[in-house]
């Protein structure tokens, strides 16, 4: 019997294939045993443990994984296929997508985020210094070693959307001290990746389905998946991920070519964030300002300097709009 294999696009250090043997169908997940293993295996398995949890605990809204093996110098694992479900990327950014279908998405949407933060347990007093010292200042340093991204930080200072923006180290401080007086009521369970390209939706069956959750979060509060929401919905990381990114070196300011956010992309924002609270806007959005900084070694690491670099500098506009 033949086997089929399709890469599909995702990952930075780990690849995903659609597998077709005879008349089965279903994903498959690989990742190197013995390259850049921090930000490749472990991050694989981690996965891979999250995604069995919370299927258990919550059938129907993530996929089951089927297998989990290794060929050679490769581990993998196999998740069904999902052949009525698009992401919500490539749903919310079709321009004929009707206004009523972005209020049932989102519908399904919220309330697919509801179930998985129902589940909560008392926070960790700690948890938030310890999350600003690693997805923040090791992060860097990690993205730092890099030659071509350690170039570009140490300039200080650039032009982005207008206005002189800042690097990293003009905020750090005020970030430390925002993070060490933190104080979370709770935490719960998340996805801690839930942007639109991880967020499946069937037309046919009006449901949602989550992949590619995170685990190392550190501090699993409901507002770290909803910076993600925004970092995709707001921010536009897809279209940004997506684009070609270049640099006029005498402003140093990135330019990347996008058309006009769709309206139906547009509309969806503006349903999710009405339903956060205005005591808790500060919070969401620090966090997804320290979101992109999180993605920076891993774009190194794949070899996607250029939007290391745009999203280094976005992150520090969004710091700026905050402390400035």
């Amino acid at each position: 019997m033949g086997i089929e294999k399709t890469k599909l696009k995702g990952g930075s250090l780990s690849s995903t294939y659609l597998i077709k043997e005879g008349d089965k169908k279903f994903i498959r997940k690989c990742v190197s045993l013995t390259k850049d293993r921090e930000y490749g295996y472990v991050r694989w398995y981690s996965q891979l443990k999250k995604l069995q949890r919370l299927e258990s605990d919550l059938p129907g809204l993530f996929p089951k994984v089927l297998n989990v093996s290794y060929d050679d110098d490769e581990a993998y694992f196999d998740l069904e296929y999902l052949s009525n479900h698009k992401n919500l990327f490539e749903i919310l950014t079709d321009k004929k997508l009707s206004l009523n279908e972005v209020e049932k998405i989102h519908h399904a949407f919220v309330t697919g985020l509801r179930a998985i933060h129902k589940f909560s347990y008392r926070p960790n007093s700690g948890a938030p210094l310890l999350y600003f010292i690693e997805e923040v200042e090791q992060k860097i340093e990690d993205a730092r070693k890099d030659d071509k991204f350690n170039s570009f930080y140490e300039r200080g200072t650039y032009e982005f959307k207008g206005v002189i923006t800042h690097g990293l180290n003009n905020y750090l401080d005020e970030l430390k001290n925002y993070f060490s007086e933190l104080k979370l009521e709770s935490e719960e369970h998340i996805h801690g990746n839930p942007t639109l390209e991880n967020t499946m939706y069937s037309f046919k069956d009006k449901s949602i389905v989550f992949i590619d959750p995170y685990e190392e979060s550190i501090i699993d509060t409901k507002f770290l998946d909803y910076a993600m929401v925004l970092q995709s919905s707001r921010s536009h990381y897809e279209l940004y991920n997506s684009a070609t990114v270049s640099y006029r070196e005498h402003t140093v300011m990135p330019y990347i070519n996008i058309k006009r956010v769709p309206e139906p992309l547009e509309y969806f924002n503006q349903l999710f964030e009405s339903t956060i609270k205005k005591e808790d806007k500060m919070l969401i959005d620090v966090l997804e300002a320290t979101q992109f900084i999180r993605m920076l070694p891993f774009k190194c690491a794949a070899g996607h300097v250029s939007h290391a670099k745009y999203f280094y500098i976005h992150a520090c506009h969004l710091l700026r709009n905050l402390f400035e």
